[in-house]
């Protein structure tokens, strides 16, 4: 449903004159197929960098719940933290993020070998490195279990190698608003399909968007103006 509606958005935007180059999205590539195969569009993929950290937070609390090693939500939220830090850190530059999350697992295990005086306060500090702390993570020590970092590493290893992928990262955040303002003021508790009403809710939503809440006193502005010349004509 969603390859197919992503379709149908790209031939209105591509019969408008406007072209489309990117579609930022999860890993799916369906649609890139599709409008590769149907409408004869080469499109570039951006992963959203939202949907990226929330697959690696799955896998993490995956862990969490797991019997073989014990990962704390404290730690889970520090990695997803840390993770956001080297996206953000390292936008458009592969290299530089490939480096960045080789070394994230292993400094939180005390191993800076990988780390760069950018990032890592322990190298940064090469005076005075016995008194360096793990803020972040619980009891503000490194981690100690090698079974955890195994596990660790099978998580943003991937992450690594394919470090090129996630150099530039896009963002859905736009259209999560979008859908979310939608739903307001057309909840799916209701049908309103095969009414006008849906029309004009969603025409609402985009001028809300847009415009903000003034775009209320617009409209009522423009059909008093339209009544008073309809009385005036009649």
């Amino acid at each position: 449903m969603e390859s197919v509606s992503g379709e149908k958005g790209v031939q209105e935007l591509k019969d408008e004159g406007t072209p489309v180059e990117y579609i930022e999205g999860d890993g799916d590539n369906t649609l890139i197929a599709r409008v590769k195969n149907n409408l004869n569009i080469n499109l570039k993929k951006r992963f959203d960098k939202n949907h990226i950290v929330k697959n690696v937070g799955k896998q993490l609390y995956a862990l969490h719940h797991s019997k073989n090693v014990k990962l704390s939500k404290i730690t889970i939220i520090h990695l997803q933290k840390c993770l956001k830090y080297a996206f953000a850190k390292n936008a458009g530059d592969k290299d530089a993020l490939k480096v960045n999350l080789s070394a994230l697992v292993p400094h939180q295990f005390g191993d800076h070998s990988l780390c760069q005086p950018r990032f890592c306060g322990y190298v940064r500090s090469q005076e005075d490195r016995k008194t360096y702390v793990h803020r972040s993570l619980p009891y503000k020590a490194p981690l100690k279990d090698e079974q955890l970092r195994v596990a660790l590493e099978s998580v943003f290893k991937p992450l690594a190698d394919n470090a090129e992928q996630y150099a530039d990262l896009g963002s859905s955040q736009a259209c999560e608003h979008a859908n979310r303002e939608v739903s307001l003021r057309a909840p799916k508790s209701f049908h309103y399909g095969n009414t006008k009403s849906l029309d004009y809710r969603v025409h609402a939503t985009a001028a809300f968007i847009n415009e903000g809440r003034r775009y209320i006193a617009e409209v009522i502005k423009d059909n008093c103006a339209l009544l008073f010349c309809m009385n005036v004509r009649f």
